[in-house]
């Protein structure tokens, strides 16, 4: 199937997740720029469901900032509060139902946390739970424990799973990146305890045995292992794919698409990227 037949297959469905980066610190101190960019590139993708990390602000005047979001991407949605002020959230277009959220207390959680909705979307036989995570961004210790708390959500018994998550790891086979540009003070935020390689071990243990998975890396699946992150001009970060989504086994034969659309597309001087992250997309069939 070629590329515009899968933008225009009928019984599909565009999911997306996204680090929306400082866009909430810069408006806060009255700066949109960031925003009306990421503003836009979501109104161009019109995905069914966006999961979302780096809400910052959004918590303020009774969420005035989330309620804006979906006003401004046309969608409903759950904000799911951390304790660092690094809010997450998953939207929906307004034809889905909503079914259910589960949310861990703040104080309960190691890091950023994470948030849990079940959608019901139409021309589906069954809800998808769509999960949304945020793994420490300075421990490998600490992504190690918060991968191992989330792995129960990849029960089989349950709604299939569609995970987006800021993994700030590497999947097992993605490359290895170059850490001589990582500040030598920052650099075991990102290796395995011990050695000069990345840590991978939160995500490995989230996918579970390759002969029987748990859960399958959408990007890798498709033999798409490009950065999402470092790719938005020079800088001190080495350039990888931590920006990830991660499916239920069973709705991989449904996997059309990946994508990790560009957050500057137009870089004209004085406009800034939409984020230091690349957004990360998947077309799913309906089953």
């Amino acid at each position: 199937m070629s590329a515009a037949a899968v933008d225009r297959a009928a019984d599909s469905d565009l999911f997306m997740f996204w680090n929306l980066y400082e866009a909430g610190i810069e408006r806060l101190a009255g700066r949109h720029e960031r925003w009306l960019a990421q503003c836009e590139l979501v109104a161009a993708l019109r995905p069914r469901v966006l999961l979302t990390t780096e809400g910052w602000g959004w918590h303020r005047d009774d969420r005035a900032l989330f309620e804006d979001a979906k006003s401004a991407f046309g969608m409903d949605g759950e904000l799911f509060l951390a304790k660092t002020g690094c809010h997450q959230a998953v939207f929906w277009q307004r034809d889905i139902e909503p079914l259910g959220t589960e949310r861990p207390a703040p104080e309960l959680t190691h890091w950023h946390g994470h948030g849990l909705a079940t959608l019901g979307l139409p021309g589906w036989t069954t809800p998808l739970r769509f999960l949304v995570a945020h793994l420490d961004p300075f421990s490998p210790t600490g992504r190690r424990i918060e991968s191992d708390h989330l792995r129960r959500h990849a029960d089989p018994a349950l709604p299939p799973l569609v995970v987006g998550m800021d993994a700030n790891s590497l999947p097992p086979g993605d490359p290895e990146p170059d850490w001589s540009r990582v500040p030598r003070h920052r650099r075991a935020d990102h290796l395995l305890d011990g050695t000069a390689r990345a840590d991978r071990a939160p995500v490995t243990r989230l996918l579970g045995d390759p002969s029987d998975p748990l859960l399958v890396d959408a990007g890798a699946h498709l033999g798409l292992r490009s950065p999402t992150f470092g790719t938005t001009g020079p800088g001190e970060e080495a350039q990888r794919r931590i920006d990830l989504l991660l499916l239920s086994p069973g709705l991989v034969p449904g996997l059309l698409a990946y994508g990790t659309p560009d957050p500057w597309p137009d870089r004209r001087a004085g406009r800034p990227a939409a984020s230091d992250h690349r957004p990360v997309t998947i077309r799913l069939r309906r089953r």
